[in-house]
């Protein structure tokens, strides 16, 4: 089992985060909203129903 670097994407403003599993988990800034999601784009559509953010927080 090996080290693997999460791959992030931003949608809406929101970012969704892979993790091992595959777990996706949508973020706005530190906070974790929604739940875990098994694909990224159940993370992606649950981001896109989210008010849009301007600029995206990191």
């Amino acid at each position: 089992m090996g080290w693997k670097t999460p791959k992030v994407e931003f949608v809406n403003g929101y970012r969704i985060v892979e993790l091992e599993g595959p777990t996706f988990k949508v973020y706005d800034g530190d906070r974790q909203l929604g739940e875990d999601f098994p694909y990224s784009g159940e993370a992606a559509a649950h981001a896109k129903s989210l008010p849009t953010l301007d600029p995206p927080r990191r």
